[in-house]
This record gives structure tokens, C-alpha cells and sequence, in this order.
């Protein structure tokens, strides 16, 4: 009787510790997908930001010569790490407040665990975004 009160009590244990395993391993996955975007939304803007100008805006709006406000939303695709699939969207704004400032905003996007966009009311799509002020000037 002993025995069989120690392997129950053992069990729940174990059962415990396995979904404590889980937890963290979700955790440190959500978290390696979080950083792999972040390095592919900072590889992007610092792609623009080396570029001149006129080619910033050739790859951003297919014309050289085109001002602000630009989306580019065909960039395509990035495969991650495991097979993960990232979206990435650039933006670029002029603010008000300066003539010679545009905002570069680059956003990648992800869904988790193979859903669909948008599945579960969003509850598995992710987002992020960095951004940088750049100076249409090109001598500064």
C-alpha cells in the first residue's frame, strides 16, 4: 500500500515537472523567434540606411525619384531558423516638424505554431518594428 502511495504521489510530481518543462521551452522558443526578427527587422533598415537616397527609394517605391509617404510590402519572405516564416514591411515618412527628416520604420511580422494570419483573433501573429530618422541630405 505504501509503494503504491509513493509511485501516486511520485507521478503527480513528475506530471508537474513535465509541464514546467514545457512551459520553458515555449518561453525560450518565443523568445529565439522574437530575437531572429529583430535581427531581420535590423538587417533590413541598416540595408536602407547604406543605401543613397534615390536607390533607397528605387528599392522602397520603384521610382528614384518618389517622396514620402512609401510603403513597400512586396520584400517577400524570410525563412527563420526551424522553418519559420517572417513577412517584412517598409515604411517611409516625412514628419512634419523638419523637411530634410524621413522615418524609416521596418516591420516584421510572424505566426506562431503554423497558424494562419489572423487565426485565433490574432492570437498567434506577432509584430515588431524598429525605426530610424534619416537625413535626405546627403553629405551629413
Amino acid at each position: 500500500m505504501e509503494l503504491l502511495i509513493t509511485l501516486g504521489v511520485t507521478t503527480v510530481g513528475l506530471i508537474g515537472l513535465l509541464s514546467l518543462h514545457l512551459s520553458v521551452v515555449r518561453g525560450n522558443d518565443g523568445a529565439s523567434r522574437s530575437a531572429e526578427g529583430s535581427v531581420i527587422a535590423t538587417q533590413e533598415l541598416e540595408s536602407l540606411r547604406a543605401q543613397r537616397i534615390p536607390d533607397m527609394m528605387m528599392t522602397v517605391a520603384g521610382n528614384a525619384t518618389a517622396l514620402p509617404p512609401q510603403t513597400l510590402s512586396t520584400l517577400g519572405t524570410v525563412s527563420g531558423r526551424s522553418g519559420m516564416t517572417y513577412r517584412r514591411l517598409v515604411k517611409v515618412t516625412a514628419p512634419t516638424s523638419s523637411p530634410n527628416l524621413w522615418l524609416l520604420r521596418v516591420e516584421v511580422s510572424w505566426t506562431e505554431d503554423g497558424a494562419a494570419p489572423g487565426a485565433g483573433s490574432g492570437a498567434y501573429d506577432h509584430t515588431l518594428a524598429v525605426e530610424v530618422l534619416r537625413t535626405i541630405q546627403e553629405a551629413l
